[in-house]
């Protein structure tokens, strides 16, 4: 199976592109019309409709709404986790390595932010599967945040909880800026996100 290339930028569903396979287009119509009109509200006849399918073919390759939308999380949610590593893998220190990291999340939040509701907030709805990659990407994120207390200056004293409180204090400003209609703006929260967990890890 051919890996998924880098999220693109895309900010209302009308943008995605007509050369996406079939599957590919039904996924992402899924995440922007959940980011743009909620989880809840999201219908199987409205995917179907804007990705230019039957509702027959979409229960044929997704079977229903909660499965669909957890394939889609997967995928973009796959995605993403891999862009913030390879920025925190390019850079020469932890701290670097953070910033690029945090730089690329902030900067996909920014330029997808339809996208970014789905995989932050309406994650909290969808719940399921879905809820669960997402539980375990979070988990993953904690955890290389936990190897800042092996970095020269890092706080030996500080708990596993250390890094959770710090990735669950960007996920929920995240939450919040999206849920007010501000994505596009959170670039400017990278020094107060950066302040914030070198304080509490070094």
């Amino acid at each position: 199976m051919e890996a998924p290339g880098p999220l693109r930028a895309v900010r209302t569903w009308e943008e995605v592109l007509p050369d996406r396979s079939a599957d590919d287009a039904v996924l992402e119509t899924m995440l922007l019309t959940a980011g743009e009109r909620g989880y809840a509200k999201t219908t199987v006849a409205e995917i179907a409709d804007r990705a230019g399918i039957t509702q027959d073919r979409f229960h044929r390759r997704f079977g229903g709404k909660e499965a669909c939308f957890a394939r889609a999380y997967e995928q973009a949610a796959g995605r993403l986790e891999a862009q913030l590593r390879e920025g925190c893998e390019a850079a020469e220190s932890w701290r670097e390595g953070f910033q690029a990291a945090l730089g690329e999340l902030l900067r996909f939040v920014a330029e997808q932010p339809l996208t970014a509701k789905a995989l932050l907030l309406e994650v909290r709805a969808a719940r399921g599967e879905a809820w669960e990659t997402h539980q375990q990407v979070v988990a993953r994120l904690t955890a290389a945040l936990e190897t800042a207390r092996e970095q020269p200056g890092g706080r030996p004293g500080a708990s596993p909880m250390t890094a959770g409180f710090v990735a669950g204090a960007i996920e929920e400003s995240l939450s919040i800026e999206l849920a007010a209609g501000r994505g596009e703006q959170v670039e400017r929260l990278l020094p107060d996100f950066t302040h914030l967990a070198f304080l509490q890890l070094f």
